[in-house]
């Protein structure tokens, strides 16, 4: 599958990130949202990403540097200078400046009429994902693949008697898509077996700022695989805070240290977004009606308080200046 130019839509947090993926593996991205101020936002999130990759390259030879120092008290210049050597830049500010300049911000679906591969990243509810697949749907060319970043809903009433239901399939990336690399691919009853093995043939050949992409086929199925186990796990944790077993950092610190888990689950759920999560167990639970993933109280608590994670400021935890 050849993407030249691609589209987004959803300029939030993730629809930005996505765009930034796409844009930092040289593919030209049109990035849209309901209204200017939204793409505006979107696009300083786009630049933000690729500064914050600028800075780290820069800091790296420095911080080793120091690193030694504070170990042996003395570098030679030759050996400050095969450090900054060995850790130089790999990704400049021209090279930042050029990803930007491949997002192109627009409120317009016309925009998309020339794109070969979309992907709606809107938020995780059916008639919002829906009305953003029947726009795509009357403007993209015959050709184009239509993908949905959904976490938990069925493609197959997503695509349902659209023109492109043979080319619409989930795809979805995992918060922040620039460092994880992990996403989960899905075709639903009417998709095009080509269109998934493509789709999958594609983002394998892309990466982010880290690792290569890691694109994995799971059958279409609530929250498909990672957000399926981990919403127990976040309900558990809820149940054993709820119940004074131990604070909020504890716990994430015992989940990373005695489970080898990169993130607590209270620091995940802030980052992914309450709201998400709890859109998350709220969609197995009724698909499923097992207990285990019944929403916990403390989580709808929060989200019903507007505390819905980093975006907000404020969760589990609370991020001053946010």
């Amino acid at each position: 599958m050849r993407v030249a130019k691609a589209g987004v839509v959803g300029a939030g947090t993730m629809g930005a990130a996505i765009a930034e993926l796409l844009a930092f593996n040289g593919i030209d991205v049109v990035l849209k949202d309901v209204d200017g101020p939204t793409v505006e936002k979107g696009l300083a999130r786009v630049r933000s990403v690729v500064d914050d990759l600028v800075r780290f390259q820069e800091g790296r030879a420095p911080k080793e540097t120091e690193r030694i120092l504070e170990l042996t008290g003395e570098l030679s210049d030759a050996q400050r200078a095969r450090i900054a050597q060995k850790l130089a830049p790999k990704f400049s500010r021209a090279r930042a400046d050029e990803v930007v300049a491949r997002v192109h911000g627009t409120t317009d679906y016309a925009a998309f009429r020339e794109v070969d591969l979309v992907v709606e990243a809107v938020f995780e509810r059916i008639d919002v994902k829906r009305g953003v697949l029947e726009a795509l749907d009357g403007v993209l060319p015959d050709y184009a693949v239509l993908a949905s970043n959904t976490s938990s809903l069925s493609i197959s009433r997503l695509a349902r008697g659209l023109r492109h239901v043979r080319e619409t399939l989930v795809v979805h990336f995992f918060n922040p898509p620039y460092t994880l690399p992990l996403v989960e691919v899905a075709g639903g009853v009417d998709t095009r077996e080509d269109v998934i093995s493509d789709t999958i043939d594609f983002l394998g050949g892309l990466k982010n700022h880290r690792y290569p992409l890691v694109p994995i086929r799971v059958k279409e199925s609530p929250a498909f695989v990672v957000n399926r186990l981990l919403a127990p796990v976040l309900s558990e944790a809820c149940a054993a805070l709820d119940s004074g077993l131990a604070s909020s950092r504890d716990i994430d610190a015992a989940m990373k240290a005695g489970a080898g888990m990169p993130m607590g689950p209270f620091e995940l759920a802030d980052l992914v977004g309450l709201d998400v999560s709890l859109e998350v167990a709220e969609t197995l639970f009724r698909e499923f009606g097992d207990p285990k993933y019944r929403p916990p109280f403390l989580l709808r608590r929060l989200v019903d308080s507007g505390h819905l994670g980093r975006k907000t400021g404020q969760g589990f935890y609370e991020y001053p200046g946010a």
